[in-house]
């Protein structure tokens, strides 16, 4: 083992009376990849957070740790690091400028920016760059954001990249291209501490593998067999949603072209596509959240208009859950207290059993009541999604829309919410939109599926007949398990 970048001994964390991380040593070589695996809680984003440098609220460190050099840091959600209000060519440039003082002209600034996006897997051709680099972060994908997040790291040339699920919410063709970047940066010599849950990049990427549980570095334990397919079901043949020729712009450009979709009544449909297709964006044209520039939106057979148009009654009957929804809770009141208030506002329980029936919901997610209490910073990012689950189950919704809800979750922490929402699907006679970029549990899941490609819908049906059917190209290209 040749020098350390990275210096970790007995380091501990608290959260109040907590604790949540106990006696955690290791190293990080220079010009290696150690991965942090672990299920979702264990304590691997405190590592990497204090690896880092950065300050959580209301963590408290003990121990020693020694670095060396730069260091670039992706957070889980990395998303939300991006400025909303900016567009992304000017944020990236502002970020070269910093890093790069009086040694960059313009000319120079562009050749880096380009640079750092064909690092962070986004690469885009030469002629559309401007146009590309004049968007705003809201015009690009989940997962076109997390690597536009990315490329802002690498604008300050570090040395040592911490990042925390850096491959999550991308689909398997941009994943195969996040990896074999960092595969280059790792051959180039770049050291990297890596948090993930995808055991196949750990394999890919990794010198060495340290796994996480309860805050301890344990031993590596064996992964379970994945979910077996649900029981055949059936449903009612009624429209809960409908879709019809819905087109939706951007900046001039569409980003879906005229879509007809139905949702029948206490159906479970599954929406694939790749990073970009236009499925987070059908998913927020029903939930409100997206003006239609032409076509019409029905729920049960009636007119549904955007949110800011809904009642009460109409919001509790559409729910939508999305890929970073932990960044929706408010950082000075409890987990526990937001979700219950869900059930006040939308479902018309009392607050004592609103408090009563959140607890129960957090406990079948794996959230029990004294992670509940604690304020969002004392909560994992998996935690954060199961309990934004939580608080739109608590708003008995009879349209459930699931925006890759397992997102950087380990398989058995997965299967747990996908079973708890089926549940619910079964026990409300709800309809559910899952739409995932793990396109094998949509195939187990889902009693249909729709293919999303470049804003229209190019391929509907029972799974097994779409996975069957060599015309289905993207499909296939999605479930290419490397390189397309």
């Amino acid at each position: 083992m040749g020098e350390s970048a990275v210096s970790v001994r007995e380091l501990g964390a608290t959260a109040g009376a907590a604790t949540i991380l106990h006696d955690i040593s290791f190293d990080v070589p220079t010009g290696e990849i150690v991965t942090l695996c672990g299920p979702s809680g264990a304590g691997k984003t405190t590592i990497a957070a204090a690896v880092a440098g950065i300050v959580r609220p209301g963590i408290t460190y003990s121990g020693e740790l020694v670095r060396g050099g730069h260091v670039g840091y992706l957070p889980q959600f990395a998303a939300a690091t991006l400025n909303p209000a900016r567009r992304i060519g000017h944020a990236l440039g502002e970020l070269v400028g910093l890093h790069h003082v009086g040694r960059l002209d313009r000319a120079g600034r562009r050749v880096h920016i380009a640079r750092v996006l064909r690092t962070a897997g986004f690469d885009v051709p030469d002629d559309r760059l401007d146009q590309t680099l004049r968007r705003y972060p809201h015009e690009f994908s989940g997962g076109e954001r997390t690597r536009l997040a990315l490329a802002q790291v690498l604008t300050a040339n570090p040395t040592l990249l911490v990042l925390d699920e850096p491959t999550s919410g991308l689909d398997a063709i941009s994943r195969a291209a996040v990896v074999d970047q960092l595969d280059t940066l790792r051959r180039d010599g770049m050291t990297i501490l890596l948090v993930t849950h995808d055991l196949l990049v750990a394999a890919r990427l990794s010198h060495r593998t340290l796994h996480v549980s309860g805050g301890r570095l344990v031993d590596a334990v064996s992964q379970p067999d994945p979910a077996s397919p649900p029981a055949t079901r059936s449903h009612s043949t009624g429209a809960a949603v409908e879709l019809r020729g819905v087109t939706v712009t951007r900046s001039r450009t569409a980003i879906l072209h005229d879509v007809d979709l139905e949702l029948a009544a206490g159906e479970t449909l599954g929406v694939v596509g790749v990073s970009g297709a236009g499925k987070s964006t059908l998913a927020r044209v029903i939930a409100g959240l997206q003006e239609i520039r032409r076509g019409s939106l029905l729920v049960d057979g009636r007119p549904m208009p955007t949110v800011r148009s809904r009642s009460r009654e109409q919001i509790a009957h559409v729910q939508y859950v999305w890929q970073e929804a932990a960044g929706s809770f408010e950082t000075r009141r409890s987990v526990l207290d937001q979700v219950a208030m869900t059930g006040v506002w939308l479902a018309g329980l009392s607050p004592a059993d609103a408090r009563a029936e959140a607890v129960t919901e957090l406990a079948e997610l794996g959230i029990d009541e004294t992670q509940a209490r604690r304020y969002p910073a004392g909560l994992s990012g998996g935690q954060l999604q199961r309990a934004a689950v939580a608080r739109a189950l608590l708003a008995r919704p009879s349209v459930l829309i699931c925006d890759e809800v397992t997102t950087g979750l380990d398989e058995p922490l997965s299967r747990r919410i996908l079973d708890r929402i089926e549940a619910y699907r079964r026990d409300a006679a709800a309809s559910v939109i899952l739409i995932s970029h793990d396109v094998r549990t949509q195939l187990s899941r889902a009693d249909r599926l729709v293919v999303v490609d470049a804003g229209r819908i190019v391929a509907t049906g029972v799974p097994a007949d779409l996975s069957n059917d060599s015309t289905t190209t993207v499909l296939h290209r999605l479930l290419a398990p490397g390189r397309p």
